[in-house]
């Protein structure tokens, strides 16, 4: 059954006012668990929290989600296997994780596919965001909504970088994908495919002179104490999604389906308040301590400097980034 987001929203207040969601008759009490890579104290898993407590409190404990947090379950890719089996009923993964069941979503992951985070969120609560979430039931999967990740942003040791031209020649670690390496490239630097685990020693020993990374992760990680300067340049904005056993989600009422699909909705609208928090409150602390953090970078450079990335490897979704681009 297609389901639109932006209907769920508009239904979400009158519905609860009504008290029709607790007015009707009971079924059977279902603890959801929930899988997440990252810990507890997390934007996606204190969303997840809150999403636990508003179901139990509008069924009285009939329905609630117990997570397991921090890889408990294995990494996003094994989350994912056991939803689609119904072994697990929810989990929040990265749009790469489900681009083999939908290819659509692999267009997240180019360069100024979204051209700020306003528009991000309008295009996946949108007709387009919504259509992809229903196309993940040929893969086992009922989406239930987008949470933010955070932009990408470059940070490195030996210069601010203030325009695109201060990129060049730069060695950047990139994640493990052509994209980004490409991506790099296209900008001028040197993109270099390097693991998370040994970034903080390559920025250290000059392996790299720099990376690109959340604000979040740049100061949690305590890069800056080895790569000094970071800028806003926003090159990547992938959000993330969660999804439930369609196995599971066919067993439920429509009752328990309209209650899920309630609560989803204002986990995203609370997953993407902490989140925003978090990125000021990193941003904060980076300044804080003395770093450099620039903002004021004319994006328009390295917007067209990776029209061939997005046309190259962005061919067969041609359509999909005319769409999106054009959502206002």
């Amino acid at each position: 059954m297609m389901i639109s987001l932006t209907g769920v929203r508009r239904t979400l207040a009158a519905s609860l006012l009504a008290g029709s969601v607790l007015a009707a008759p009971a079924a059977h009490a279902l603890e959801i668990k929930s899988s997440d890579v990252h810990p507890m104290g997390y934007p996606t898993t204190d969303a997840i929290q809150y999403m636990s407590d508003l179901l139990d409190t509008w069924t009285a404990g009939r329905l609630k989600i117990k997570i397991f947090h921090s890889m408990q379950l294995g990494g996003e890719k094994e989350a994912l296997e056991q939803v689609q089996v119904g072994a697990l009923e929810m989990t929040r993964v990265s749009v790469g994780v489900v681009g083999p069941i939908v290819e659509e979503f692999n267009a997240f992951a180019l360069p100024y596919f979204f051209k700020s985070v306003d528009h991000m969120h309008k295009v996946v609560d949108g007709e387009i965001g919504t259509n992809l979430l229903n196309k993940l039931e040929k893969g086992g999967l009922i989406g239930l909504g987008y949470m933010d990740a955070g932009s990408r942003s470059f940070y490195n040791n030996t210069r601010p970088i203030k325009s695109i031209e201060d990129l060049k020649g730069l060695k950047i670690r990139v994640m493990q994908n052509p994209i980004f390496i490409e991506m790099v490239n296209a900008m001028g630097g040197n993109g270099l495919p390097i693991s998370f685990s040994e970034l903080y020693t390559s920025l250290q020993t000059g392996v790299v002179d720099g990376a690109e990374n959340n604000p979040p992760s740049y100061e949690s990680g305590k890069h800056y104490e080895v790569a000094k300067y970071y800028t806003l340049t926003e090159h990547l904005m992938v959000p993330e999604l969660f999804v439930f056993s369609k196995k599971v989600w066919d067993t439920l009422t429509p009752l328990d389906q309209q209650l899920i699909r309630k609560a989803s909705v204002m986990a995203v609208e609370k997953e993407r308040e902490l989140w925003a928090a978090r990125e000021q409150k990193s941003l904060a602390a980076i300044k804080a301590l003395g770093y450099e953090v620039i903002t004021d970078v004319d994006k328009a450079p390295f917007i067209a400097a990776t029209e061939p990335v997005r046309m190259k490897f962005g061919e067969k979704y041609a359509d999909l980034i005319k769409r999106a681009a054009a959502v206002k």
